[in-house]
């Protein structure tokens, strides 16, 4: 038996929270077939790398608090809080509603809502900055 979840939480502490752009890694939990909708952006699977080089370039530090995981088959939805440190020292909260989807082990579908709870407005776009 899978545990998607789990899977979830390693691609978040590898790609996300990560300060580090590691191609690899997004390779490695992440399918080449991959699509994110979030707040009304489409990413593709390279969109989706820019954006993490883009994430990089901005976030010092980023820290995943999982509220709750809830795992149907091969879907996960989430519950959580991203708590950001930018590199111009702001701090920033965000709260994020997401589906995952898995195929062959990998994360295939990201749909999310994410929302600046607290932090500069210029952070806003923090979920889907290219």
């Amino acid at each position: 038996m899978n545990n998607y979840k789990a899977l979830i939480r390693k691609a978040f502490k590898a790609v996300v929270e990560n300060p580090i752009y590691d191609q690899t890694s997004i390779g490695q939990y992440f399918s080449p077939e991959y699509r994110q909708y979030v707040d009304g952006e489409e990413l593709d699977f390279d969109g989706f790398c820019q954006h993490m080089k883009a994430q990089k370039l901005s976030v010092k530090h980023a820290v995943i608090d999982f509220q709750t995981m809830v795992e149907e088959g091969e879907i996960v939805f989430t519950n959580h809080s991203v708590e950001i440190l930018t590199n111009e020292n702001r701090h920033a909260l965000m709260h994020v509603i997401a589906e995952f989807r898995i195929k062959n082990n990998r994360i295939i579908y990201c749909n999310e809502l994410t929302r600046l709870v607290s932090g500069d407005e210029r952070e806003r776009d923090l979920g889907s900055r290219l």
